[in-house]
């Protein structure tokens, strides 16, 4: 995940409404809002737009001039599919032509490819449940995630088998995700540990893995 100048061009042209993922730096529990993307005027500032759901206000205190936030996209309307990341402030809040939220333009930007074959580098906690009995089998970390699978390091799965099924069990944002895998390989994380990884394929239909994927993705930018 490189930054220069191909990121910004990037994000000068990603298609309006495009889902915006905005997290509002606190010097508590950060806040995370989901809106949706208004325009980007290059080198002056990005625009979203500002919500109106429970949760918004809620963070209404928040949602001022000079607000440090941290911006996530992902564009997946072409085959070039990315995720997007930075760092801004909250630059001005408009109610002219509508509510919307002028946030300064970056500086540095992250930018992430989203193919189904590339893996890209996380650190979630995770447990691995057996299915049928619900017990946790192993608890460790996702050490990367792509589209359609992901490697998991933990402890050893005992009596754990190739295309053997589990519920992979992830906390983000103090929401619980699970998804079936399907574990298609096995090796020691390393020589002098006894933790094992696990390489998996991630089970059910499009739409499934991409609810659990995507946010996954999201918050592992600017991190």
């Amino acid at each position: 995940m490189a930054d220069n100048n191909d990121n910004y061009s990037y994000l000068d042209k990603i298609s309006c409404d495009t889902e915006v993922h905005l997290q509002i730096i606190t010097a508590t529990q950060p806040i995370r809002l989901k809106t949706r993307l208004i325009g980007v005027d290059p080198n002056m500032s990005v625009i979203v737009a500002m919500g109106t759901g429970s949760d918004w206000l809620s963070a209404k205190q928040y949602i001022r001039e000079g607000q440090k936030v941290i911006v996530r996209l992902m564009s997946t309307k072409n085959p070039d599919a990315n995720l997007i990341a930075f760092q801004s402030n909250i630059q001005k809040l408009m109610s002219i032509a509508g509510r919307w939220i002028l946030l300064d333009y970056p500086q540095q930007v992250q930018l992430a490819p989203l193919r189904q074959d590339q893996r890209l580098p996380i650190h979630i906690n995770a447990k691995l449940v057996n299915p049928e009995t619900k017990k946790i089998c192993s608890t460790g970390y996702l050490s990367d995630l792509s589209i359609h699978g992901c490697a998991f390091i933990g402890e050893p799965i005992q009596k754990a088998s190739l295309s053997q099924h589990y519920i992979l069990q992830v906390s983000i944002a103090g929401e619980v995700k699970s998804n079936i895998i399907m574990i298609k390989n096995r090796k020691k994380a390393g020589p002098k540990t006894r933790t094992m990884q696990y390489g998996g394929t991630l089970q059910g239909d499009e739409v499934q893995i991409k609810q659990f994927v995507e946010p996954l993705l999201i918050d592992c930018l600017f991190h």
